[in-house]
């Protein structure tokens, strides 16, 4: 089966990708096959919107006919819920959202597939979040996301950091409020071993590791949610001191199944992601 881009006629409906920057954005080269294999007359579009742009690109994009919905990343996890009419449950626990679509009433309805692309790509290597101790880095829309998954799965103990301290403050704040009990705290740098090290923020997408050798030598397992072409420098580390890793693209990959979902599309078979998988590694 062919897994080529199709060709664009006066028909095709378009999904925005809105974030900034956009040199990293791989879900144009994954979601474009999966509709050509679904004989979808759709393409993912990179939208390169500054913070202070989304209201007018959002108000603007839902006055199109052939607009069909978005995928949103940083910086806009957060501040596009405020233009949402309907919101998934996830989306209301966390504020936060990643994918939306529009109704025939020119009404969004937004959800969060990040969580379920990152709880897919642990359990395919048999792994899970219960009783592990975990050092979160970033404490935006994939951060906040991820923290009230590691409370709902029973984690052990998470420590969050965050270049802006406020954002752990508030972040550390919210968690503890529907827990009191549960053992998350900022990051006070003194504990170096964990059995998770999560990069979920920008840090790393300059080919730097936004971690300290001596953390990634004591991580078992080593995820940077990063998208990139190339294996992110925090990875190629960790790799080198055997621990496992998870990259922003396996994560990616694996909310495929969820993000058809969302739209209303049928699933796509194992094969077929996997010729995805091989298509995007040639290209």
């Amino acid at each position: 089966m062919d897994v080529s881009n199709h060709i664009i006629s006066g028909k095709t409906r378009f999904i925005a990708h809105i974030g900034f920057p956009t040199h990293s954005f791989m879900a144009p080269k994954i979601l474009n096959p999966c509709f050509k294999l679904l004989n979808k007359d759709l393409i993912v579009v990179p939208m390169a919107c500054r913070e202070n742009n989304l209201n007018n690109l959002i108000n603007g994009l839902k006055k199109l006919d052939n607009f069909f919905g978005a995928l949103i990343t940083m910086p806009h996890k957060k501040e596009i819920v405020s233009f949402l009419q309907k919101k998934k449950k996830i989306v209301q626990s966390t504020n936060t959202c990643n994918i939306l679509k529009i109704d025939n009433k020119k009404k969004l309805i937004g959800d969060m597939t990040d969580v379920k692309g990152f709880d897919s790509s642990i359990k395919a290597l048999d792994l899970d979040i219960k009783n592990k101790v975990i050092l979160l880095i970033g404490a935006g829309g994939i951060g906040t996301s991820l923290s009230h998954y590691f409370l709902i799965e029973g984690a052990k103990k998470v420590r969050i950091h965050d270049v802006n301290k406020q954002k752990s403050e508030q972040l550390c704040n919210s968690i503890r409020n529907i827990n009191s009990r549960f053992n998350y705290k900022i990051w006070n740098y003194k504990r170096n071993s964990f059995d998770f090290l999560i990069n979920a923020s920008p840090a790393g997408m300059n080919n730097k590791s936004p971690f300290h050798l001596n953390i990634i030598k004591n991580s078992e397992v080593v995820i940077d949610f990063v998208l990139s072409n190339k294996k992110t420098k925090l990875l190629k580390i960790a790799e080198k001191n055997n621990s496992i890793t998870i990259s922003g693209n396996e994560i990616l990959i694996n909310q495929i199944p969820s993000m058809l979902k969302f739209f209303g599309f049928k699933k796509i078979s194992k094969s077929d992601i996997f010729k995805i998988k091989n298509f995007i590694s040639n290209n």
